[in-house]
């Protein structure tokens, strides 16, 4: 994606790639599901396949599919509010509220090591992407000619209040991290398979899409087309979004939203170092110092939980084998079935003192 938006490229709308993202998950996810039904009955219905779609609880889909859209739209709020440096570290809250999210929705237990290892992520993967959106600025600046750097400067002035920008970002985090912990409750609590599921959130998020598409670039897409711009680089990132978006469901489905913070945070450090070899980026000191911390985060948040242990007092110990000893020698004094006594002995119907 950073390939497809990079300076010197032929523009395209954003807009239009995130409907023709949701829209083929949406493909994806139909011949998945029918290839899942035909190998499990051997057989397909398509009004059995529409009903299961559109009928019983598909309507909870739509609270994350909503959820997503205000948090899309208070994110480009948030990013035009704030400077970039600013919104990537106050963005990175969305790992707490997810963690939040899980504990609150899914009685999720997260111990004191896991809540530390999360702050450490939370702040590692921030300070990562000041990094990564200073050096985006800084050949963004590199390329534009002065007229664009004024008009930028005039934007900039034209910012609403920081505050504003800040309450703005926390909604966003708090609706990001509900939405992702609400669909892997859905996911997980209902007899909906997962491609079954994404069907339905993917049919609840297009009109979303196209209505973004119509107020943010309504006007160019009309002038210009809806696909201006397109080639393999901008073909190739809508599908590295589409698998991405899948992989995303499957780790929600099997693992949970919070191990995705973190598989998300390793992929960031991962296109940092890919970034070196296509744009020659350089890695700085902050970067060093937030992926140490997203590493030591990972190792700390893998590490299992330690067994409570329940200590015992030893006298009340000794005291309750003492009691129980009596108990068993009570038992087999009187418990019919019992063998009997040490010092007896029966044989031929004569009871013998046993010496």
């Amino acid at each position: 994606m950073v390939l497809a938006q990079s300076p010197g490229r032929p523009p395209f709308f954003s807009s239009t790639a995130v409907f023709v993202c949701e829209l083929v998950k949406l493909l994806v996810c139909i011949v998945l599901t029918i290839h899942e039904t035909i190998h499990d009955t051997g057989r397909f219905y398509p009004w059995d396949f529409i009903r299961d779609i559109f009928g019983g609880d598909a309507w909870k889909l739509s609270i994350p599919a909503m959820l997503y859209a205000i948090q899309n739209n208070l994110q480009y709020v948030a990013a035009h509010a704030l400077d970039p440096s600013t919104f990537q570290v106050t963005y990175q809250l969305k790992i707490l509220t997810t963690a939040l999210f899980s504990v609150l929705l899914l009685h999720r237990v997260l111990r004191a090591l896991k809540w530390m290892s999360l702050v450490m992520l939370t702040i590692g993967i921030g300070l990562v992407s000041v990094e990564v959106s200073k050096n985006s600025t800084a050949q963004k600046a590199a390329v534009d000619h002065i007229g664009t750097l004024q008009e930028t400067a005039a934007v900039t002035n034209t910012r609403p209040d920081v505050i504003v920008g800040l309450l703005v970002t926390l909604m966003a985090c708090v609706l990001s991290g509900l939405a992702g912990v609400y669909f892997e409750k859905v996911l997980k609590t209902t007899e909906g398979s997962l491609w079954l599921r994404n069907i339905q959130l993917s049919l609840f998020s297009l009109p979303f899409a196209l209505l973004a598409v119509f107020l943010k670039d309504g006007n160019g897409v009309a002038e210009k087309g809806f696909f201006v711009g397109y080639d393999w680089v901008i073909i190739a990132a809508i599908a590295c979004q589409s698998a991405g978006g899948l992989i995303v469901a499957v780790v929600v489905k099997y693992a949970d939203n919070i191990l995705k913070g973190f598989a998300t945070s390793i992929s960031i450090i991962i296109s940092v170092f890919i970034s070196v070899y296509l744009f020659q980026s350089t890695i700085g000191s902050v970067s060093l110092v937030g992926i140490a911390l997203v590493l030591v985060a990972t190792y700390l948040y893998s590490q299992p939980d330690k067994a409570i242990v329940k200590q015992t007092d030893p006298l009340d110990t000794e005291e309750s084998r003492a009691e129980q000893h009596c108990l068993d020698g009570d038992n087999t004094l009187h418990n019919p079935k019992s063998p009997p006594p040490k010092f007896f002995s029966a044989e031929m119907g004569d009871i013998r003192v046993t010496p």
